[in-house]
């Protein structure tokens, strides 16, 4: 018979198989406080354009990390650009404020076993990217990994691209998701982006080629997306973009309920149901999907992701509200480290304003 400290022992050693992804995502505590660094970065544009002092993200940088983005060869679509020191430090500060899920952006920045093609120089192997998974998760973060397959963000798929909709381009999505499932340890949840994918944003972007499923061929490549995910005994998550231009009795009629869903706005530090984007929010619970809405600091505005945490929290059904998550839509290199690390502070901030639900 073992005694109490051998029994002790062996619970612990059990508890340290079991993967913190699935604790994290599937106890049923407390709040979602996640957060999305980028580790890829060639889900935007047919074209390299020079950096705008104006742009979203540049508007805020200072004059010296503003030169630092415009030097020659700093911008490029051949080569990963990310500064792993910078994530090992920063990925420590997110965890101590608070954060319990990072949810990854990949694109380029893998070599997917089964498309090493989409590789460029310097993305990390299969095992490099699993190695890092486990030394999040012994951190006490949910790792989930997030793709995207949205007309307007699929730079990354190079050639494929081009492919949509095609029996080759389904064959390549499949592929791709059961890669990230197997990179990320068996996640419970597989991001698919899916955001900005209609002609109002082409029309804003430089780019060298017009692509956007309409109607039925984007619920059809969707609802395909979502099946790969669920085959794999995993969730689909997506970004609730399709709400902003389309009516909801036919999104709720179209899309699984069992699809995960963040809508987001980035330009609010006051939230309120008389914002269209805000009732959005609502109108997905209502309609019986879970939420976790996305707020920012990518525009300047420090009070969008705590007061959006604490208007949603308060007034959001507790059944479907499940969280938050923080996306700084910056890179992960030193001239958006401060960036970066503001975007951190801003979730431990949201956490003290509603209280300590989350922590793992």
């Amino acid at each position: 018979m073992l005694n109490r400290k051998d029994f002790l022992r062996c619970i612990a050693a059990f508890l340290a198989t079991v993967p913190a992804a699935r604790l994290s995502a599937r106890d049923g505590k407390g709040l979602v406080w996640g957060f999305m660094p980028q580790f890829g970065n060639n889900m935007w544009g047919d074209m390299i354009t020079p950096p705008e002092r104006d742009g979203i993200q540049t508007r805020i940088l200072t004059d010296e990390e503003f030169a630092v983005i415009c030097s020659p060869g700093y911008d490029t679509r051949t080569a990963v650009r990310f500064d792993e020191a910078l994530w090992r430090s920063l990925s420590q500060q997110i965890r101590k404020d608070g954060s319990n899920l990072l949810l990854i952006d990949l694109g380029e920045f893998v070599v997917y076993p089964s498309h090493p093609e989409l590789a460029v120089d310097g993305s990390w192997s299969a095992e490099k990217m699993q190695a890092e998974v486990r030394r999040l998760k012994s951190m006490g973060f949910a790792v989930v990994p997030k793709l995207n397959f949205s007309c307007c963000h699929d730079f990354w798929l190079k050639d494929y691209a081009r492919m949509v909709s095609t029996a080759k381009y389904y064959q390549v999505v499949a592929d791709l998701i059961r890669d990230a499932y197997e990179m990320f340890d068996h996640p419970d949840f597989i991001h698919l982006g899916m955001d900005e994918e209609d002609i109002v944003e082409y029309q804003s972007r430089n780019t060298t080629l017009v692509r956007f499923r309409q109607g039925d061929l984007w619920w059809h490549d969707m609802r395909y997306f979502v099946d790969c995910v669920e085959k794999l005994d995993c969730r689909a998550w997506v970004w609730s973009d399709y709400m902003r231009r389309h009516p909801m009795d036919e999104f709720a009629r179209k899309m699984p309920k069992t699809v995960l869903q963040s809508p987001w706005t980035y330009r609010t530090e006051k939230p309120s149901f008389d914002d269209p984007l805000i009732k959005i929010y609502l109108s997905l619970c209502e309609a019986g999907y879970d939420v976790i809405p996305c707020a920012s600091n990518c525009y300047g505005l420090r009070e969008n992701f705590p007061a959006t945490a604490a208007f949603c929290k308060k007034n959001l059904p507790a059944e479907r509200y499940k969280g938050m998550l923080m996306a700084p839509w910056v890179e992960t290199r030193a001239p958006y480290g401060r960036l970066l690390r503001e975007a951190s502070s801003l979730v431990a901030e949201a956490r003290r304003r509603v209280g300590a639900e989350g922590v793992l």
